[in-house]
């Protein structure tokens, strides 16, 4: 069964936010179609200011909020520091070591993992994404073989080794004390077919990633992780797995290092809800985090032992949103809701196709002529007539007559474009019924070009009219 991803976030909604921009995007478009105002503080689309009527405003770095603390968010950064706070807050985490890589000697290196048992986690202490991080290492040679990897490879001074805690990879989403969502995340795999080769497989795997809004930024990039699983197994790239068989390709279930997503929001326990909420207080300061936990859930040997790993204080909510499986999260609309209970979301069914026009924006702010851009609130039509029309020549669309209707289309306060789809020019226009009808009636006293065969547009609609060559 296909994944159900948030009908008022559907791929075409956030097509221009894929990747990185995506969380700050949601939010922002959320918060704006509820006609709270939204201004975009930075080209890269990180930073945004959403305020409603009273003057009330929370500015976001991605998901994080000025409510968290700069000193939470870098407690919440080092993995070593979280883990003793959500001990001292009586939540089970695993036993830690900090590292220092530039005076730790491979004899004591060892000594510290006998001293937590076997097997171990080694991981930068503030790693993000997965990168850097082994896991379930089962003796002394794999500890030394993947420190040596890691002073090589990784920037950080200091390293984390941590007892591993069996069970599956859960993230939990918490924001403002309430409790969001959750998944869990499978380490990046693959499943043969009897005929493709591991590389192949890969690369059919990343086709469908890159439709998925999140998972788009995470394709599965063969590198010495793999290529060890990969020998473990005794495979390589060219190797033509059996029919049905399944190939683990990391340790580590980051969605950013290709690992699968399945949402759990509803099968999560509430007691586990209940203590991930906690996790996140026992940081004094933090308000948002996606917090980490190995949980032996139903059917398991450890059935209901969990163990909470880390605290992410800037989570990614598409994770949560993008599912590789099940009915993913309305997340900007859960938060939104936390940080303005006063504001509501229509019910408008075409509202869920509304979208900012961001390119515009982030040329503004990027070439330096603005700091800041403060988003157009929508008009009372909220854009509910949509309607698109083909041309039969864009000869006479010069640059001048082009000028002259995108002046018309502010005049008129319309949405919409002009573009070439599969060969043929297309006008869409959004507005009201008679807007849309005199706007028709204006490029076509403009340019000559008649707009015919009209039809109801059911892509998305972005504020702001854009003429594309």
């Amino acid at each position: 069964m296909p994944p159900k991803w948030p009908s008022a976030f559907q791929p075409d909604v956030v097509r221009e936010a894929f990747g990185e921009r995506l969380t700050t995007y949601v939010l922002a478009v959320e918060a704006w179609r509820r006609g709270l105002t939204v201004s975009i503080r930075d080209a890269r689309l990180r930073r945004v200011h959403i305020s409603d009527s009273s003057g009330r405003t929370i500015r976001f770095i991605q998901s994080r909020p000025h409510l968290t603390t700069l000193k939470a968010h870098a407690t919440a950064k080092n993995k070593h520091r979280s883990n003793e706070l959500m001990a001292a807050a009586g939540l089970p985490v695993p036993r830690s070591v900090l590292i220092d890589t530039a005076t730790v000697t491979l004899e004591k290196l060892v000594e510290l993992a006998d001293g937590i048992g076997y097997p171990v986690v080694l991981k930068p202490v503030d790693g993000a994404m997965g990168q850097g991080v082994f896991s379930n290492i089962p003796d002394s040679e794999t500890l030394t073989t993947r420190f040596e990897q890691l002073r090589q490879s990784h920037s950080s001074s200091q390293l984390v080794m941590e007892s591993h805690v069996p069970g599956d990879d859960y993230r939990i989403l918490v924001f403002g004390g309430t409790y969001i969502a959750a998944c869990l995340r499978v380490p990046a795999n693959i499943t043969g077919d009897g005929s493709s080769t591991v590389q192949e497989l890969i690369d059919a795997k990343n086709l469908h990633r890159r439709k998925n809004p999140f998972l788009s930024k995470g394709l599965i990039k063969p590198d010495r992780e793999i290529t060890d699983y990969l020998q473990h197994h005794g495979y390589d790239l060219n190797s033509v797995p059996a029919e049905g068989e399944y190939i683990q390709l990391r340790g580590a279930a980051n969605a950013s290092a290709g690992g699968d997503v399945i949402d759990v929001t509803d099968q999560i326990p509430q007691h586990i809800q209940d203590a991930a909420v906690e996790a996140v207080k026992a940081v004094p300061g933090l308000h948002c985090a996606g917090v980490d936990v190995l949980y032996e859930g139903p059917g398991s040997e450890g059935e209901g032992r969990y163990a909470f790993l880390e605290l992410n204080s800037q989570p990614q909510i598409g994770v949560n949103m993008y599912p590789t499986e099940g009915a993913g999260v309305d997340a900007p609309r859960k938060i939104i809701d936390v940080c303005f209970p006063e504001s509501r979301r229509s019910d408008e069914k075409t509202d869920e196709q509304l979208c900012l026009n961001l390119r515009p924006a982030l040329e503004i702010i990027s070439s330096g002529h603005a700091g800041e851009v403060m988003m157009p609130p929508l008009p009372p039509s909220r854009y509910r007539s949509r309607l698109v029309y083909t041309f039969a020549d864009p000869s006479t669309l010069t640059p001048r007559v082009k000028n002259r209707i995108l002046r018309a289309s502010r005049e008129q306060h319309v949405a919409g474009f002009i573009k070439i789809r599969r060969g043929s020019p297309e006008l869409m226009v959004a507005g009201t019924e008679t807007q849309v009808s005199a706007f028709a009636s204006t490029v076509h006293s403009i340019s000559g070009i008649e707009p015919r065969d009209p039809r109801r547009w059911k892509g998305a609609v972005a504020a702001g009219f854009s003429i594309q060559n």
